[in-house]
């Protein structure tokens, strides 16, 4: 990966609607060198389109963290439940005693409860957790500045 790369990167994750002209100022790199860059890079699918949402302007006041585990015959049928869930936002697969972490959303703190209680009557957890989350303090902070030197140069180190 080239340098310039991760600093139109860095500029897109900063403000993705950023005009061409404003990161080549702070970039110092040709805006026809940034236009095409930014194209090769969504064509090789380092770099998509997508928006961040303020769910709570949507009514979805409630945002959990969950993570569950389950038995070997168990994990599939719960990746598919959750992975066709209309809350689940994002869904990992973890280690340590776990099998998924999700980051979902809810109108209230009643919806996640049954939202688990319905997981719990279709599959045979061996445990689960849930977290509330409070307060955002941070999203999508990685690479998300050129000013961010350190990280891009061990990135293309």
């Amino acid at each position: 990966m080239k340098r310039t790369d991760l600093m139109i990167i860095s500029c897109l994750r900063q403000d993705a609607r950023m005009k061409l002209t404003d990161m080549s100022k702070i970039t110092k790199i040709p805006v026809s060198t940034i236009f095409d860059r930014i194209r090769l890079l969504e064509g090789i699918g380092i770099v998509k389109n997508t928006a961040l949402v303020r769910f709570d302007l949507l009514g979805y006041w409630t945002k959990a963290i969950i993570t569950f585990s389950a038995g070997k015959q168990e994990r599939q049928k719960l990746h598919d439940l959750l992975e066709k869930s209309e809350n689940v936002n994002n869904l990992c697969r973890i280690n340590n005693g776990w099998d998924f972490l999700i980051e979902a959303v809810f109108h209230n703190v009643k919806e996640v409860e049954d939202f688990v209680e319905s997981i719990e009557e279709k599959v045979k957890l061996k445990d689960k957790k849930v977290f509330y989350v409070i307060e955002e303090l941070g999203r999508e902070e990685f690479l998300n500045s050129p000013e961010k030197e350190r990280i891009i140069r061990r990135v293309i180190a």
